[in-house]
């Protein structure tokens, strides 16, 4: 299989964020480590999109939104007007893979709706067409440590919010845990995702 990876931007730009405070911090570090909430994220720079990212986004069949760091690795690509215009423009069918345990310092105590939400502060609401989220059921073994360890806990599939939601909840046993870790299950999340682009078809 082929790939691209492109970067966003050659420019070098620094990520901001405005707490519900109105207290305004500098840097992906600052942002995690200061524990607060966030009501907005910016650049301190205008972004120079690269071409190519636009493009390929435009002649895209599915855009995916994979897990990761929600405010430190997702939202800083689709703050940029340019590319949530282009997602927002695109014909394909946006989906969003969300992550199955909370980043301390970020989304302490966010569900499933909850990433969306925040996705969907920039890219338009009712943009976002299908969610993949894992309903495992962790042991509480492997909770304690997480929480012990790594200060996070499990995002639970928040039903009551996500019934009133346009967008279609796919679930499934998506996580392993067999090396005392967690982590997505990669062949099952993938024949999710080929299964929903056959549906479209």
């Amino acid at each position: 299989m082929k790939a691209t990876v492109l970067p966003l931007s050659e420019d070098y730009l620094t990520l901001m964020a405005e707490t519900t405070e109105g207290e305004v911090i500098e840097g992906e570090e600052e942002i995690t480590s200061a524990g607060k909430k966030y009501k907005k994220f910016f650049y301190k720079e205008e972004p120079h999109v690269l071409k190519e990212v636009t493009n390929a986004l435009n002649k895209a069949d599915l855009i995916i939104i994979s897990t990761g760091s929600l405010y430190t690795s997702v939202m800083p690509h689709i703050i940029c007007k340019d590319v949530s215009e282009a997602i927002k423009n695109s014909k394909a069918k946006v989906m969003y893979i969300c992550n199955v345990m909370t980043q301390p310092g970020e989304t302490d105590g966010f569900g499933v709706s909850d990433h969306v939400d925040c996705l969907e502060q920039y890219i338009g609401e009712n943009v976002i067409d299908v969610v993949i989220a894992s309903n495992t059921k962790l042991s509480n073994k492997i909770i304690e440590k997480y929480a012990d360890e790594e200060q996070k806990e499990p995002v639970k599939i928040d039903y009551q919010n996500i019934n009133n939601k346009k967008y279609e909840l796919i679930e499934d046993d998506l996580v392993t845990t067999q090396d005392g870790t967690i982590k997505h299950n990669s062949l099952k999340i993938s024949s999710l995702i080929f299964s929903y682009l056959m549906r479209q078809k």
